[in-house]
């Protein structure tokens, strides 16, 4: 296939916005050496934060290929244990996340383990390998002595988010992007440049695929006055009493996330970030925050528990998160979370319902990190909350967002899997916070 087939390809893939074809996609053209990759910006218009710009030539741009640091001769003790999933075994530490181990971090066909006087073990009969989740375990009866230490030798890919960018002569500029293990972020352009689009590289990537390049755009819209007050009249007991100056108590009812796993910080988490904000909005009144989260569970298992684990604190109002819902069937979700918020309610609190943010594509049937929202449990608590008149804190529409906002939304799960970042967990605070206007609208 020559490079001129590929580039149409590729610009069928990222048609043009209008039917004018005013605004002309950036495309991608494969360079004749496969080692290279090149994004080429064909003549138009492109949108852009702060206003369009126009191209009047093309322009090709060198996109360097998806980073690999090599680790040589790191140190190990190996577990026992076989190397089938993320949490058993011995994991290769620039392969982990901030807890665990990211999934297809380390490069297939990278590792060499060796005992410490350098003879090289085999995969399979000294040792088992799970390339996926970077785990190895020693084989009880190979030449790895139990307890003994060996060398492990391999290479650990990388992510990066590069920036396409103009400046006001026209001259296109690809600005570099930071690697990282798991939440690389798009490179800050400078002044006097203006970003037109953010090029993705994943693991392993050497070429520029259509799905990679993300048009940069404006911030999510944040809800006006008017919205704000229409949000706060579904939960106007709990906002009277924090416009009032007195005491509010909220529990946050969830898994992992409410937990806070993979944020930086205990401080880092939403549902701290959502009690500070709060309390800078309302410095008058006390506000207790009781973190209900309890990681690894679903509503399937915590509603059993709802009186002592929540209600027993007496709250004024509830948040309920659990992504680990969008595994359970459709009805057994809208019959727990009605049951939930029946018993809240009857325990004179209001309530906020959190629809969950984006896990990998794999858990959301998705072949790449683009596109809305695929999980039908989310239809399905925005349907009970309409149903029962309570909030809804759509945290799913911020995540859906991302990609108009020129974010690859994977680039925001800290674990490589579920666990947002504390970008996400900064994406939750701000929803529920457009619950609680300082003010009536006037």
């Amino acid at each position: 296939m020559s490079p001129t087939t590929v580039a149409l390809l590729c610009l069928a893939v990222l048609a043009p916005t209008t039917a004018r074809a005013r605004v002309v996609a950036v495309g991608s053209v494969l360079a004749s050496d496969p080692r290279d990759s090149r994004v080429t910006l064909v003549p138009g218009e492109y949108p852009a934060p702060g206003g369009a710009v126009m191209l009047t030539e093309p322009v090709s741009l060198a996109v360097p290929p998806a980073d690999v640091v090599t680790i040589t001769d790191e140190p190990y003790v190996l577990s026992n244990d076989p190397p089938d999933s993320w949490f058993t075994a011995t994991h290769l530490r620039a392969c982990m996340g901030p807890a665990t181990v990211l999934p297809d971090v380390l490069v297939p066909g990278s590792v060499v383990v060796k005992l410490a006087d350098g003879t090289v073990m085999e995969n399979g009969k000294d040792y088992r390998l799970a390339e996926r989740w970077a785990g190895v375990g020693r084989v009880k009866d190979g030449r790895i002595p139990d307890g003994a230490l060996v060398l492990v030798s391999y290479r650990a890919a990388r992510r990066r988010i590069d920036a396409v960018a103009v400046d006001a002569a026209g001259k296109v500029t690809l600005v570099r992007g930071t690697p990282h293990r798991a939440t690389p972020e798009p490179p800050p352009v400078g002044s006097g440049l203006r970003r037109i689009a953010n090029i993705y590289r994943p693991y392993g990537a050497t070429v520029v695929e259509g799905w990679h390049i993300f048009r940069a755009g404006q911030p999510f819209p944040e809800p006006d006055a008017a919205e704000m007050a229409r949000r706060g009249a579904l939960v106007p007991k709990t906002l009277e009493k924090l416009r009032n100056g007195e005491p509010v108590t909220i529990v946050a009812w969830g898994d992992s996330v409410t937990v806070g796993d993979d944020a930086s910080s205990a401080d880092d988490t939403y549902a701290r970030v959502f009690l500070t904000r709060l309390r800078q909005r309302f410095p008058k009144s006390t506000i207790t925050m009781v973190n209900a989260g309890i990681s690894a569970s679903n509503t399937e298992g915590r509603l059993p528990a709802l009186q002592r684990e929540v209600l027993a604190a007496r709250p004024d109002l509830v948040t309920i998160e659990f992504v680990n819902d969008m595994s359970l069937p459709d009805d057994t979700v809208r019959a727990n979370w009605r049951k939930a918020l029946d018993e809240i309610h009857a325990a004179g609190a209001e309530a906020i319902v959190i629809t969950p943010h984006f896990t990998w594509p794999e858990g959301m049937k998705k072949e790449h990190p683009r596109g809305g929202e695929t999980r039908s449990g989310v239809p399905v608590l925005r349907e009970v909350a309409k149903e029962k008149g309570v909030a809804l804190a759509d945290a799913s529409r911020r995540w859906a967002h991302l990609e108009e906002e020129g974010i690859p939304y994977t680039t925001l799960l800290a674990n490589g899997i579920n666990h947002p970042d504390n970008r996400g967990h900064e994406m939750f605070a701000r929803e529920l916070l457009t619950f609680f206007p300082a003010e009536d609208t006037p």
